[in-house]
């Protein structure tokens, strides 16, 4: 996986806003590839003053290494993970940053052919690279910044970056900034009670297993919320879900664990066959037994609580619980499903959140349960077509028993259609604004 990349040259004097050149690439993506409309020539480097950039990347250091994209991106998330929020009265590219665990994800958008003004970016992409590599491009740029910004803003740049390095370095501080970050704070503005919460929690329970849980919601209290979602799952449904977990766990520890939803098919086909059901539809009675639970909890019923999230939870021994908030039936199994497929990534962790964010343990999730309940040969088998229609697609989804959507995503990841048909209706491929479709898709 390439590292992202940050390059500086100094401009020649007299330059008193401290100008540089600058380009930002991840391998051969470069997100400062752009059209200058008074040279009529492309370039892979603007002219920015550093200074703004690297107090940008010192604010918004915690949120942009571990803040999620939610449910509902804010004013606030944009503010800290847009590129363009830093303003100057200079071009940045649209260059969206945000945090996933391990990895961090970069989305850039092009501005659209015949838009008017000094510079039109040119990049189109969704790239991943490793947060510890990230962190060292940021360090390295943040060190040069201090050096070739003005002096009236070299110390209180100085002092800032000292503050943020101080703070990395202490266990205590980090878990903290951690915290707030994922719950959508900047540094001291969440409620202190609720972190103080959260990290009580994360004594019971895997810090990676609470993070999923509270990612991305905007509860006045995720501690609370989750502590609630708990004792709801614990009246809910029984299930055991080590048989699976022993089937797909040496296919998972094989897998590259940045493909997610490649590992999830592999996972998906491993739990099947231990079941001997490698093709076909799974019915409630079969997916039931999977996890061991009752195919009665399979079908549809009024009055499902209310809940930010569906979520499994430990019992007494190997057993566990689970409880699912969808309402119908091809809903609930679906959820099910990537309860499954959560045990097997997290190896049977004590808690998994099932939830609607963009990260790679949600996204395995969401792959697994496609390919457990819609495996892609038996989906092209029923299709008998590489050109499926809407309507091969609506009987197909009624077949398998999931909904629509599904049967588009398995397609999609196995390139059978194109992915602007993901999400209806059709989108423009080359409408950059549609390209979180796309980071959701891959």
């Amino acid at each position: 996986m390439p590292d992202f990349q940050i390059e500086l040259a100094q401009r020649p004097p007299p330059n008193p806003d401290g100008i540089v050149s600058l380009s930002m690439s991840v391998g051969d993506v470069s997100f400062t590839h752009l059209l200058r409309s008074a040279e009529n020539a492309e370039t892979y480097a603007l002219r920015v003053p550093v200074a703004p950039l690297a107090f940008w990347f010192a604010d918004n250091w915690w949120r942009l290494r571990w803040e999620p994209r939610g449910v509902v991106t804010t004013d606030s998330w944009r503010m800290a993970h847009e590129m363009t929020a830093i303003g100057h009265g200079h071009a940045w590219p649209n260059l969206t940053i945000w945090g996933d665990r391990d990895r961090v994800i970069l989305v850039s958008r092009a501005d659209p052919p015949g838009l008017v003004g000094p510079a039109r970016f040119l990049t189109n992409a969704v790239t991943f690279v490793q947060a510890d590599g990230l962190e060292q491009s940021i360090d390295g740029f943040l060190g040069r910044a201090i050096q070739l910004a003005p002096q009236a803003t070299r110390e209180p740049l100085r002092a800032l970056i000292d503050a943020l390095n101080t703070e990395r370095q202490d266990p205590e501080t980090t878990a903290w900034r951690r915290l707030e970050a994922i719950t959508g704070h900047d540094p001291d503005q969440a409620p202190e009670p609720h972190i103080e919460n959260l990290l009580e929690m994360e004594k019971d329970y895997r810090p990676a297993d609470v993070e999923e849980a509270i990612a991305g919601f905007g509860k006045p209290d995720p501690a609370t919320t989750l502590k609630d979602a708990i004792a709801q799952a614990r009246r809910g449904a029984k299930a055991n879900f080590s048989d699976a977990v022993n089937a797909a766990s040496s296919v998972v520890a094989a897998q590259d664990r940045q493909i997610p939803w490649a590992a999830a098919e592999a996972a998906a086909s491993a739990v099947r066959a231990s079941w001997n059901r490698a093709t076909g539809p799974l019915r409630n009675k079969a997916l039931a037994d999977i996890a061991r639970i009752a195919a009665s909890d399979l079908t549809s019923r009024e009055g499902t609580t209310a809940l930010p999230y569906a979520l499994r939870v430990a019992g007494s021994g190997t057993g566990a619980h689970v409880m699912l908030a969808a309402r119908w039936s091809h809903d609930r199994r679906f959820q099910l499903a990537r309860a499954i497929g959560d045990a097997v990534l997290t190896d049977n962790s004590s808690l998994g959140a099932i939830t609607g964010t963009d990260t790679s343990r949600q996204k395995f999730q969401r792959a697994f349960a496609a390919a457990l309940l819609c495996p892609p040969d038996s989906l092209w088998e029923y299709l008998g077509t590489t050109k499926p229609t809407d309507s091969d697609i609506g009987e197909a989804a009624r077949y398998f028993h999931v909904n629509e959507r599904t049967v588009r995503t398995v397609l999609v990841n196995k390139n059978l259609i194109d992915r602007r048909r993901l999400n209806q209706p059709l989108i423009d491929p080359l409408d950059a604004s549609q390209i979180d479709v796309v980071a959701e898709a891959a």
